[in-house]
């Protein structure tokens, strides 16, 4: 049931002069950051972290979006033309958009990504908008020992898709954990890993922790890459691109199934646009009829990359804003811009902020509809755009970062946080544990703390009434269930 009052609410909020500019703005910059390689969306969005300080929270959280959706598309550009994904989400589109291009489709298959990015998106912000309210009317049913469990959950999750890095997983959501502890105990009012920094008082800050983890080995990832150009020759056209983007929507059963598949993705913790752009192609390609040829130029596996991809972000935020959960290191990052502007991702937010809430989601479905012209006049222009040396670029995101960290709290200690998570961030993804796991940990760890007292106080001379409840038996039956499939197949490829 969609609340009709609210979203009244949500568009007069949207209505004032800035809000155009920051949806171009954002969407412009989103692009470029995703034509970029190595420029991931996470780092881009690491970097105006800063720039929205003085930014009211919708405008802020509009801003991040923007440059969140204009990011995923931009990913595919030089996935079509010189079979370089400038995100990861973008892999898939390079299976049929780069022998398009070497055919002398390029043009097409920029429209087919385009119009499918734009599709995808659509949908999964439309299902936000009538489905955010019942998840969120769902979350107030989690007390103390539903989040309690519910993490436990989402760590085994995040850990069974990762499958060969299954105990690396676990290991990395524990950090998460054990980091949140450093700070005064809300519960006992006792100071913990401090080691007597004032800095550390309030615990770490989360935001300049998101920063450094995710922003700083994209940094490192780019000082060992030289400029990319595109061949002339395979340049970009702007009316040819919107005649591929007509063609595009021919496809409807194919960015159907791959918008759903996106947003289903979208929902799962550490999943992200890679998992969802991947498994729409194959679901595509298994589906394909006589004389499609996948893998050889096939406008179709183009476009159900595409719309998956676009599609990942809309169920991304829902599971964002309704339990608190990042299931990716850009919704993150973004979750870090609530936290700044006062909002706390999670079952209260709604509640509180329904108003916002609203307008974000009809701000992004604004975004989709703005992204088709701005992503044909950037896509027409990427020849100028990837040949930015990283000689140039990786010095001026460092500056950028560190004067981000210092701004927070005027601290010179946020700046040694933020670069030692950098460090943590390197060294995690280096050796495959899987830094997803240590953020949730990190993010939810103060809560789990606050949770674990209160179950300890309540349920710790009868721990087994907990199973009374439904939703911690349901948790506590999938856990398990994970545990035994992980177990089982660690068996099977023993055997084998």
């Amino acid at each position: 049931m969609i609340d009709l009052a609210l979203i009244g609410d949500g568009a007069t909020l949207l209505a004032t002069w800035q809000m155009p500019l920051v949806i171009v703005g954002g969407m412009l910059l989103g692009l470029v950051i995703g034509a970029i390689p190595g420029m991931t969306a996470a780092l881009g969005l690491a970097a105006i972290l800063p720039l929205t300080f003085k930014l009211d929270a919708l405008t802020a959280l509009m801003l991040m979006t923007s440059v969140y959706t204009g990011s995923l598309t931009g990913g595919g550009f030089l996935a079509v033309l010189i079979n370089t994904p400038g995100t990861p989400g973008a892999a898939a589109t390079t299976f049929d958009g780069y022998p398009m291009a070497k055919a002398g489709r390029q043009n097409e298959a920029l429209g087919l990504q385009i119009a499918a990015s734009v599709v995808g998106g659509l949908i999964s912000y439309l299902a936000l908008l009538f489905f955010i309210q019942p998840m969120a009317d769902f979350a107030l049913l989690f007390g103390s020992a539903e989040m309690l469990f519910l993490t436990i959950f989402v760590l085994i999750l995040i850990a069974s898709l990762q499958r060969k890095s299954f105990a690396r997983t676990i290991f990395a959501g524990i950090v998460g954990l054990l980091l949140s502890t450093i700070g005064t105990s809300v519960s006992t009012g006792v100071a913990r890993g401090t080691y007597g920094l004032d800095a550390l008082a309030d615990g770490l800050p989360i935001i300049l922790c998101v920063i450094g983890m995710f922003a700083i080995p994209e940094l490192i990832s780019i000082v060992a890459r030289e400029a990319i150009s595109v061949d002339p020759g395979r340049g970009a056209k702007a009316r040819d691109i919107v005649a591929g983007m007509r063609d595009g929507l021919r496809y409807r059963w194919t960015w159907a199934r791959g918008a759903l598949i996106g947003t289903f993705v979208g929902l799962l913790p550490a999943a992200g646009a890679t998992v969802a752009s991947l498994l729409s192609y194959s679901a595509a390609s298994r589906a394909a009829k006589p004389g499609e040829r996948f893998g050889e130029g096939e406008p179709k596996g183009v476009v159900a990359a595409e719309s998956a991809n676009n599609a990942s972000e809309g169920g991304a935020m829902a599971i964002l804003m309704s339990l608190g959960i990042p299931g990716s290191a850009s919704t993150a990052v973004i979750s870090g811009a609530f936290l700044l502007h006062g909002l706390v991702p999670g079952p209260r937010l709604f509640i509180d902020n329904g108003d916002i809430v609203y307008g974000l989601i009809l701000g992004n479905l604004l975004q989709m509809l703005a992204l088709g012209v701005f992503a044909v006049a950037v896509a027409s222009q990427i020849a100028r755009i990837v040949t930015v040396p990283s000689r140039l670029l990786a010095p001026a995101l460092t500056i950028i970062i560190a004067l981000g960290a210092y701004s927070y709290r005027g601290l010179w200690e946020d700046i040694v946080i933020t670069f030692a998570f950098g460090l943590i961030g390197y060294v995690f993804r280096r050796h495959h544990f899987t830094l997803i796991a240590l953020m949730i940990g990190l993010f939810l760890g103060a809560q789990i703390d606050e949770d674990f007292v209160r179950f300890v106080i309540l349920y710790g001379d009868r721990p087994a009434t907990l199973l009374e409840r439904p939703i911690v038996a349901a948790f506590a039956v999938l856990s398990l269930a994970l545990i035994a499939l992980q177990v089982r197949l660690a068996i099977r490829e023993r055997r084998a």
